[in-house]
């Protein structure tokens, strides 16, 4: 019986692994190659996008050590060339939670009926500038402090009270007036690292904010910024 351990095959199966979850999770026939298929995933999913340089050699590789009529295994591959395929097929096909990475914690929020002014002093005190707006139990909206600049920059301009701005304007009354909401996005506690990547290479978010169902109604689990994501490639390097 043939070794199913030798490093041609496992080489073999990392590549048609990850050749399966990439037609399946984007709908790509069959009938275009493993190296077309690579460059197409890569415009909009940062993993492949990371490694597409590599993906591409493999694929090469892959002809190489392949007999193209009978699929024997001809040659075998090096050791860090079958673990680097492993590896990328790993994180596609059983890719990391983020909920498992940051786990559940207390965030910071702050009601639709408090002002400015209270949205400030908070920001201060807990040390964060994205603070999500809740009226009752159901997120409205997000404040972030260089949007509040901002509008307080055109209150000036307009020759308007400062200090009656931020005491007399309700947070729900600012995100109203002021509205900026393609900033944030709202996803489940399902969402995988390498979704949460996607979203910020491809849209301009400042925050993603995760809920146990991905709606504003949802518990809120947790927030991510774009300072998490150097840390979320450490954790799909080493995993």
């Amino acid at each position: 019986m043939e070794n199913e351990n030798t490093l041609g095959k496992r080489f073999l199966n990392a590549y048609n692994t990850l050749d399966h979850c990439l037609r399946t999770q984007y709908n790509f026939k069959t009938n275009i190659s493993f190296s077309d298929l690579i460059r197409r995933v890569a415009s909009f999913n940062q993993v492949i996008r990371a490694y597409e340089d590599d993906l591409l050699d493999l694929a090469r590789l892959r002809n190489a050590i392949v007999h193209h009529r009978s699929d024997q295994i001809i040659a075998e591959p090096h050791i860090e060339i079958v673990e680097l395929m492993e590896k990328v097929a790993r994180i596609i096909s059983t890719p990391p939670l983020v909920i498992d990475i940051i786990k559940s914690v207390d965030v910071s929020t702050i009601q639709a009926h408090q002002t400015l002014r209270d949205y400030i002093e908070f920001s201060v005190k807990v040390g964060h500038s994205i603070i999500p707006v809740y009226k009752g139990n159901t997120l409205i909206g997000v404040l972030q402090r260089d949007h509040l600049v901002t509008a307080m920059g055109k209150v000036m301009i307009n020759k308007k009270d400062l200090g009656e701005f931020v005491d007399s304007t309700s947070t729900e009354l600012f995100l109203r007036e002021f509205p900026k909401n393609d900033h944030f996005a709202l996803v489940s506690k399902n969402i995988k690292i390498e979704e949460v990547l996607d979203l910020f290479g491809n849209r301009k978010l400042a925050s993603i904010f995760i809920t146990s169902d991905g709606t504003a109604d949802g518990k809120l689990l947790g927030i991510i910024t774009t300072a998490d994501i150097l840390a979320f490639m450490e954790v799909l390097k080493g995993y």
